[in-house]
């Protein structure tokens, strides 16, 4: 039973690499023209689709899949870039924050020492600074 599905494995990989050896690659002068129409419009009409097929010398499914994955492609580069960004966002947020958090509980200690001081109770002392 194994046998079978090694070799109908091994079958289905040939396939998959006799497929990839049947592909065809979009020469230089194709993708040129593809990526310039793609920074006009990211989504072509089906009769520009027909026509920009003709002009390159591709199928119309091969310009309609192109600029699928092309879409897809510029989408995923914006979402890296959208979480580089807030990312960087976030740990200088997350930075100040901390810096802060620091400066309150020196300021905090800073009263309570302050209160023990003159001798009088924290409560009191918080209260008179919040009436004036």
């Amino acid at each position: 039973m194994s046998d079978l599905t090694e070799d109908s494995h091994s079958s289905n990989t040939g396939k998959r690499k006799k497929r990839s050896k049947n592909k065809k690659r979009f020469s230089d002068g194709q993708v040129k023209s593809l990526e310039s129409m793609f920074e006009t419009d990211s989504r072509l009409e089906p009769a520009k689709k027909l026509e920009v097929a003709r002009e390159l010398g591709l199928q119309p499914r091969q310009v309609a899949i192109w600029f699928q994955n092309k879409r897809a492609r510029w989408k995923l580069k914006q979402i890296q870039r959208d979480y580089t960004i807030l990312r960087a966002n976030y740990m200088t947020l997350d930075s100040q924050f901390d810096a802060l958090n620091k400066e309150y509980q020196s300021m905090l200690i800073q009263v309570r020492n302050t209160c023990y001081t003159l001798n009088i109770s924290c409560i009191k002392f918080l209260t008179f600074i919040f009436i004036f």
